[in-house]
């Protein structure tokens, strides 16, 4: 059972991203859009799983551009008719699924044990990398099993962090946060900066 704290929390800080204005979340794209090209040109994975961003969420199509230029496999999240990611790419057909979030039409599934790299969204994150979502439950439970070779972003802005968070039994935390500001490696609380990046100090697979 989910928590009356957490659910209101959770009602909070979407409110205050609702609030954000254009520009800001259009300049913590772009920050966060460099963040996530250091770290994707230091290590290259085999596949990228993203997400379309929406209510405010840290914008994802910068990205998502860069990753269809250098040629690299592209999966989004789908409901239908399990949880899972699918192959995408710009210009396939996309439906609304639940919330309205935009999601492909059909797609192959992302194969077991692929070396990837996962930008999730989140509404809320702590230092040891708990996560408050939507409250949905897609990512914890695509990510119970079979996800050993795949690295978990967590893309969120800084007034997102919280002290600390509540973290049930079935919640997958992340394994780094980046915000327009920096890079936490989670649970060490450390603070990762480019010139570590480009001397590879992450391991994905």
């Amino acid at each position: 059972m989910v928590s009356d704290d957490k659910c209101a929390l959770r009602r909070a800080l979407r409110a205050r991203r609702r609030q954000l204005s254009l520009d800001v979340v259009r300049a913590a794209g772009t920050a966060v859009r460099v963040q996530v090209r250091l770290l994707l040109v230091a290590h290259p994975a085999a596949a990228l799983l993203a997400y379309l961003a929406t209510e405010n969420e840290i914008p994802t199509d910068g990205i998502i551009a860069d990753c269809v230029q250098a040629r690299r496999e592209m999966y989004l999240p789908s409901t239908t008719p399990v949880p899972r990611f699918v192959c995408w790419q710009p210009g396939d057909r996309l439906q609304p699924g639940p919330g309205g979030v935009l999601e492909p039409h059909g797609g192959l599934p992302l194969p077991g044990q692929r070396c990837a790299i996962a930008l999730i969204p989140l509404v809320g994150w702590a230092d040891d990398g708990t996560r408050l979502g939507r409250g949905a439950g897609f990512y914890d439970r695509v990510f119970a099993t079979g996800s050993s070779g795949i690295l978990r972003l967590g893309l969120a802005y800084e007034f997102q962090r919280c002290d600390y968070l509540p973290r049930d039994p079935w919640d997958v935390p992340m394994d780094y946060i980046i915000t327009e500001q920096r890079i936490v490696r989670c649970g060490a609380g450390e603070v990762l900066r480019s010139e570590s990046l480009q001397k590879g100090g992450l391991r994905l697979c």
